[in-house]
């Protein structure tokens, strides 16, 4: 899967010159802690809710309740005193797994999204995190076929259509060279728990099954 995939839609951006004030109050209307900086339409920054925590306090008003917040400086800062410069990006065309190494290396929880130079959208760790719990989900209900396809041009593509006609999906394929014969056994995660007749079919049709496992 890949960024573009999963990247949110109706970006939400400030100026170099806005005030901090007004980051802080597009967060809390919008519930974002990542707000894309731009400067004449280019990504220049990012501002995070830890960079306002920076700059205000947050605080309540004794008789209504109601949240407020005070400037820790009598200046009134604009993002561009507080943003991270030239943040990390992606394209859409980044792969999910690899954004996620990318939001744990730098220890930040959201990335901007540029196509030719020009903002697209955001990724953020909640976004990730739904895919991986997504995959999760389909892994925790599903089965595992290791297959020796051998050496024919149309095996795999054969064995796919097999699976296919049983009602199953593959959700992940890997390969590996196994015993003397260094014969090429396919592990194929599919998204059922009824690998039975999966199995029986693949076998039916000439293919070495090893191994065939539910859950």
């Amino acid at each position: 899967m890949f960024v573009g995939d999963i990247t949110s839609n109706g970006i939400i951006t400030l100026g170099i010159k806005d005030d901090v004030e007004k980051a802080f109050e597009i967060m809390k209307s919008n519930d974002i802690r990542h707000i894309p900086v731009l400067d004449d339409g280019e990504l220049v920054g990012i501002v995070t809710e830890t960079d306002l925590r920076h700059v205000l306090v947050p605080s309540k008003l004794e008789e209504s309740g109601d949240a407020c917040y005070f400037m820790l400086t009598s200046k009134l800062c604009t993002v561009d005193e507080i943003m991270t410069r030239d943040p990390v990006t992606v394209s859409p065309q980044y792969d999910v797994e690899e954004a996620a190494r990318l939001l744990q290396r730098h220890k930040i929880g959201g990335l901007p999204v540029v196509e030719n130079g020009k903002l697209i959208g955001m990724v953020t760790e909640t976004d990730i995190l739904g895919v991986f719990i997504e995959i999760l989900g389909a892994i925790k209900y599903s089965s595992r076929i290791d297959v020796v396809l051998g050496e024919g041009p149309d095996v795999f593509r054969n064995v796919s259509q097999i699976i296919k006609e049983h009602g199953a999906e593959i959700i992940s394929v890997g390969m590996s060279p196994q015993g003397k014969e260094k014969e090429r056994v396919y592990y194929f995660r599919l998204d059922t728990d009824d690998i039975g007749p999966v199995s029986d079919a693949i076998q039916g049709n000439g293919f070495k099954v090893i191994s065939a496992v539910s859950g």
